[in-house]
């Protein structure tokens, strides 16, 4: 049964349809904070892959209301997109004046206006297949410990908020801890799986699209580099290797000047932080993500994790494409994760 939400979020929800059957990966409610203030929501994030060298970030702004205020919004969304570093910004709105299109051209916002959403489907039909994110969260919220277990749905609002920032390493490497926070939770909650499993794939869709873009950077590169700048970032996060020793040997300095015994106690952590980092098998992640088969379909990878953590009928990713499948093993064997025993438990479910 569909559960009813209103009006704005149902054209939310119409035009998440629309975007996602015109190629788009589309998420919903993003959560936007600066410097630990709540600033707003993002309606729809946008993401497209448009060549093996262009990827496109759009931001839309839809307001379903009588007095829509679009020449507002145009300059809001504006802004926003500059903010959360997209590539460009839609308003959609019911407001149907001329005059508010052609002033979304001379700020380069493209304005859907209600003439465009008067055409859109006036059926929730695509909802027969897949949830709304209201019932997605309310998937979450059935599991009634989840917000002392780790806080699963603050799992997934921080994990959408990662996409208004500068999506590299450091945001792949929080996503891939969320991934393996829900992996560990399908293992160990039999009776949560379905939440579970929708939260692992949905986690592993943003991490996917995190890798593309970052494949984009690296496209220029032959295999053995781009294979060891992935490792590097998988292990050391956006600032690299050099980054990070730069980082550990001022704070290092400190030590060494005001604690007792200064060189020998900061030669120690010196060690020990080196040895935390080289044990880390970053290598099973970058090898696989580096080549080049893998690189070309992980966007569509991407798609199909969001498709199935919101199918309305669940199904679990063993009747999946071969290349997620892959994603999910590679991601296992990184986490230390038996394949085996995982797919027992999912097949089992």
């Amino acid at each position: 049964m569909i559960k009813k939400i209103s009006k704005g979020f149902e054209m939310e929800e119409s035009l998440r349809n629309y975007f996602q059957q015109s190629g788009y990966y589309v998420v919903r409610g993003v959560p936007f904070s600066y410097k630990g203030f709540d600033v707003t929501d993002i309606d729809l994030w946008l993401y497209s892959r448009e060549s093996s060298l262009a990827r496109n970030i759009t931001i839309v702004d839809v307001k379903n209301k009588k007095t829509p205020q679009a020449i507002e919004r145009i300059f809001w969304a504006k802004g926003l997109a500059k903010a959360v570093n997209a590539n460009s910004a839609i308003v959609a709105t019911t407001d149907r004046r001329r005059e508010v299109k052609e002033f979304g051209r001379q700020l380069d916002v493209l304005v859907l206006d209600g003439v465009f959403i008067s055409k859109l489907s006036k059926s929730d039909s695509f909802l027969k297949n897949r949830l709304s994110d209201e019932e997605f969260f309310e998937v979450i919220d059935n599991y009634s410990l989840g917000k002392l277990d780790g806080d699963w749905k603050g799992q997934i609002l921080k994990s959408k908020g990662l996409l208004t920032k500068n999506i590299g390493f450091d945001s792949c490497n929080q996503w891939l801890e969320v991934a393996k926070f829900f992996a560990e939770q399908v293992m160990t909650k039999p009776s949560q799986i379905e939440p579970a499993l929708r939260c692992f794939y949905f986690s592993l869709s943003l991490l996917s699209i995190g890798i593309d873009l970052i494949l984009k950077e690296l496209s220029f590169l032959d295999h053995d580099e781009r294979m060891d700048r992935l490792i590097d970032g998988f292990t050391y996060g956006s600032k690299g290797r050099s980054g990070v020793n730069q980082m550990l040997s001022t704070s290092l300095s400190l030590i060494e000047q005001f604690a007792p015994e200064g060189k020998a106690l900061s030669s120690q952590v010196r060690s020990k932080v080196n040895a935390d980092f080289e044990s880390l098998p970053t290598n099973i992640i970058g090898e696989y993500f580096a080549k080049s088969e893998v690189g070309k379909v992980i966007f569509s990878v991407a798609k199909e994790f969001e498709s199935i953590s919101m199918n309305r009928e669940f199904r679990n990713h063993t009747s999946s494409t071969i290349e997620l499948r892959g994603v999910v093993g590679c991601l296992l064997d990184y986490w230390g994760i038996s394949r085996k025993d995982f797919g027992a438990v999912v097949s089992a479910s």
